[in-house]
């Protein structure tokens, strides 16, 4: 008995034990199972991110999981909204740790130093140069069209032959006004103190690009047309009948105009600037990322060979016409030989689109100073140079003292007001004490004269309508009986009204967050439109 008990216990213990060994077995053959499955999931994942970001160089856990977790932030947002004044970035634009980049270069960091780094490191975004803001471009902005206002309407004011010369280059100055945006579309879209375009400003697509540029006028410009549309079709209709009256109405919204020299002046007759522009901007974003890669040299060469490419267009038409001493701006256009000629050189979308084109390249120049060293104590990098040239220009074809045509003068004037801008660029964003408190950039940069840069774009679309009341004979006779031309002392009143009206419009309108929304709500729709085509 007491062996079979003993037997019984070895037995029970022997059963005890093999079913330990087993159970240990089946546990660890578990534990080995789920680890390998574990190692082999993480493989697959790994080739799977491996495949979707392309990684050219060997596999880097916390660099895949930046991507991964960045991209699942994505993926839950709406790739198509498209923000009129501000654009998503890239998931791609993020960089990793400055240690991990360390050791990824010497090649030693293990995959677990990896996966560490990624959990205790947090993401970081691309690191991007900010660009200073220049005010001074605001009051550059109000200046030019001060100028081409008063211009505009001088000789219903004065017949004093001296002032008529001086304030009526208006085909000059308008040349300058074509730069300065250029100007600002290089500036605003490409990379501070690199050779590259700011992608995101083209994206979705480069139409998109278009379509949110034309978006941030096209709003008070179309309101404007709508507000005054009695005012201009009283003299359309009156001189052209309502079928062509229907047919300029179509040109004037669809900012068609420029492309037709004998009528782009219709209706709202400066507007034809917003014309050119426009197709300026659609030729914009398949330049200007070309042009940011450009470094010096090759920017200089192009800005020459810009500059020759506009003195060709001017030169052909002077050298046809004879007319290398013509002063369009004073000559009726009856005595002139080829009227239609003229208009096809000055408001032609194509040669505006050099100047736009200049003032790009002009701003790269700039933006590149930190990579490419600049004497900045050279006399020639002093705003006052080509301030006086300018100046000289206008003044000297004012009192006859230099003879030459609206069209030879505005190929002067626009290399002129370039190196102006770069020079005063260059003035604003200068460390030197004595240069932000004694420069010409300082003064442009005075808030009364920002203000006033601040609604140019109101006075602009506003002072030809405004003036057609009270100057335009058919249209003021009609309302008034009699023509303002009559009361020269009426001018600055006039000119008064115009302030006060694009002040006003500027607050009410352009500030306004209703109207901001529609145009976003537009220019989003017309851009998922583009994208669906």
């Amino acid at each position: 008995m007491s062996s079979s008990l003993t037997m019984g216990r070895i037995t029970s213990s022997s059963s005890s034990l093999k079913t330990k060994t087993k159970n240990s077995f089946v546990v660890k053959k578990k534990t080995t199972t789920t680890t390998m499955n574990f190692i082999n999931n993480n493989i697959n994942t790994v080739r799977l991110r491996k495949k979707r970001y392309n990684f050219s160089t060997s596999f880097n856990p916390a660099t895949a999981a930046l991507h991964t977790t960045n991209n699942n932030n994505n993926n839950n947002n709406n790739i198509h909204t498209i923000n009129t004044t501000t654009h998503s970035t890239s998931f791609f634009d993020v960089s990793t740790s400055s240690m991990q980049q360390q050791n990824r270069r010497r090649g030693r960091m293990s995959s677990k130093t990896n996966a560490a780094a990624s959990s205790d490191e947090p993401p970081q975004k691309k690191v991007t140069e900010s660009k200073p803001r220049l005010p001074a471009m605001d009051s550059m902005r109000f200046f030019l069209i001060g100028y081409i206002a008063i211009g505009h309407f001088i000789a219903c004011a004065t017949r004093d032959p001296l002032l008529l010369k001086m304030l009526s280059q208006v085909n000059v100055v308008v040349g300058a006004f074509f730069v300065l945006s250029g100007y600002v579309a290089a500036y605003t879209a490409s990379e501070l103190n690199k050779y590259e375009h700011t992608e995101k400003r083209f994206l979705p697509t480069k139409v998109a690009y278009t379509i949110q540029r034309v978006m941030g006028y096209y709003p008070l410009y179309f309101a404007t047309q709508i507000l005054f549309m009695p005012v201009f079709l009283i003299a359309d209709v009156t001189y052209n009948g309502w079928a062509k009256s229907a047919l300029h109405a179509g040109l004037t919204f669809s900012l068609s105009q420029a492309w037709f020299p004998s009528h782009a002046e219709l209706w709202n007759a400066p507007t034809w600037f917003l014309s050119a522009l426009t197709f300026a901007f659609v030729v914009l974003p398949y330049a200007l990322p070309s042009i940011a890669k450009l470094k010096r040299k090759g920017l200089q060469r192009l800005f020459v060979k810009l500059i020759l490419l506009t003195c060709l267009v001017k030169f052909a038409y002077c050298y046809d016409v004879s007319g290398f001493a013509f002063f369009e701006g004073t000559m009726p256009p009856k005595t002139h030989p080829s009227w239609m000629f003229w208009n096809s050189v000055r408001f032609s979308p194509l040669f505006s689109t050099i100047d736009v084109l200049i003032g790009a390249v002009s701003a790269r120049l700039v933006m590149i100073d930190g990579v490419e060293k600049v004497n900045f104590d050279s006399v020639l990098q002093k705003p006052v140079i080509p301030l006086l040239l300018m100046i000289g220009l206008i003044v000297g074809r004012g009192y006859s003292i230099v003879s030459m045509s609206d069209a030879i003068a505005r190929s002067i004037f626009v290399p002129l007001f370039a190196w102006f801008t770069m020079n005063i660029h260059r003035e604003t964003v200068s460390s030197s004490p004595r240069a932000s408190q004694f420069s010409i950039s300082s003064v442009l940069s005075w808030k009364p004269l920002t203000y006033l840069g601040a609604i140019s774009f109101p006075i602009y679309i506003l002072h030809g309508p405004i003036g057609q009341i009270f100057y335009k004979r058919v249209v003021a006779n009609k309302i008034f009986g009699f023509v303002f031309t009559s009361k020269p002392e009426f001018f600055p009143v006039w000119i008064g009204i115009v302030l006060v009206s694009a002040a006003i419009v500027n607050d009410v309108f352009l500030k306004n967050k209703k109207v901001q929304e529609l145009s976003k709500n537009v220019s989003n729709s017309l851009v998922s439109l583009s994208i669906s085509e």
